[in-house]
């Protein structure tokens, strides 16, 4: 069996390699090319383009490197074409991964989405795009299977999966050892920094996070500050000052030992709720995108934690309001108040519930087999 795989960024490329094991295990000869990262390589993928050439994130950060992505993309349409597979499997990303759906469509090759791109948030329109470009696709929030049916995608719950990848990290994990191997002490508070993993996140929210931990320095005697660095940005890490350690390859054990978490929204939202991290969401796009994004977006939060918990569990403090002083002053509540993380971390456990049991990529897997057998056998694409 062949696949195409394109995930775009670090959180989607460990879903696409869970996916792929899962796979693996039922087509042993499986043959996997495309889009992906460190996780989907260790997996067995064949990349066409490494994760590494798309870590842009934002509607017209995209332009100031066009010329590259350009390319990556000429390329990877180009090896869905002509290599023949026999399934596409899409990872989130809808302005990449919906234009590959279309030309596998065209093509005649079955698509498989795993990871439903949030468009619901934003741009409702691209849902009939969805349903018209994809033959299945496996969503991984419980409100997003009835949400995507009604608009005619074929869309089925299969359960979040870092629900079980969470709970198992937070079973085995030994705090003291983990700790004592970054270089940080349990015995003082540890201030987790996450800007995002694309270079243009970084660029965008790394420098007023600093500002925002250089004050809590001040204030907090003994706060140790950390930053997880993303697989994405391991060839070119940003320069920190000295008081700040940067930790390659475990992002998620930082976490979990972590006081408390500043993090631009994303993936890492949810696997700081899961881990049961109290955490405030802040980030910084460019203005033009923001406007547009602002008056698109048709969700109260771009925090998916309170999303799902329908209430403001998580503060946010976004654009203008990512402020270093104001900031610092909701960060430090977390850390000096025990009962404030306490109220938080119980919110958190409620969300884990609501989102499934720890098989989420073997009943993925399952599903996008379902859909390869859609197409019979000799009717691979053409050029």
């Amino acid at each position: 069996m062949k696949v195409f795989l394109s995930t775009a960024d670090a959180s989607g490329d460990l879903h696409a390699a869970a996916l792929l094991g899962e796979l693996r295990e039922r087509e042993p000869d499986l043959e996997a090319f495309g889009l992906g990262g460190e996780a989907s390589l260790a997996a067995g993928l064949d990349p066409v383009v490494p994760q590494s050439e798309l870590a842009i994130a934002g509607l017209f950060e995209v332009f100031g490197s066009a010329a590259r992505v350009v390319r990556a993309y000429a390329a990877l349409r180009r090896s869905l074409v002509t290599r023949r597979p026999d399934l596409a499997i899409l990872v989130d990303s809808p302005d990449l991964n919906l234009r590959f759906a279309a030309v596998a469509k065209r093509h005649g090759i079955p698509v498989f989405y795993y990871v439903a791109p949030q468009v619901w948030a934003w741009r409702p329109r691209r849902v009939r795009q969805l349903a018209r470009r994809t033959d299945r696709m496996a969503v991984i929030f419980p409100f997003e299977e009835a949400l995507l049916r009604r608009a005619g995608v074929d869309a089925t719950f299969v359960g979040h999966p870092l629900a079980g990848r969470m709970a198992e990290l937070r079973a085995s994990l030994k705090p003291k050892e983990v700790a004592a191997e970054l270089g940080l002490d349990l015995e003082h508070p540890i201030l987790g920094l996450l800007p995002g993993s694309r270079r243009n996140e970084i660029r965008a929210n790394l420098p007023y996070m600093l500002e925002t931990a250089s004050l809590l320095l001040d204030a907090i005697p003994g706060l140790q500050v950390q930053l997880p660095l993303a697989p994405t940005l391991a060839a070119n890490p940003p320069e920190l000052p000295d008081y700040v350690r940067l930790v390659h390859g475990r992002t998620h054990e930082a976490i979990a030992i972590s006081t408390c978490l500043i993090a631009a929204a994303g993936t890492v939202t949810l696997e700081a709720t899961l881990l049961g991290v109290p955490l405030v969401v802040s980030h910084r796009v460019s203005r033009l995108s923001f406007e547009i994004v602002r008056r698109l977006a048709t969700v109260p939060s771009s925090c998916m934690t309170n999303l799902i918990a329908d209430a403001g569990v998580v503060p946010e403090r976004i654009q203008e309001m990512a402020r270093p002083s104001a900031l610092a002053a909701v960060v430090a509540r977390l850390i000096r108040v025990p009962q404030a993380r306490a109220e938080m971390c119980e919110a958190f456990a409620r969300i884990a519930e609501q989102l499934g049991t720890p098989d989420s990529a073997r009943r993925a897997a399952q599903l996008a087999l379902d859909v390869a057998h859609l197409r019979p056998s000799g009717t691979a694409s053409s050029a």
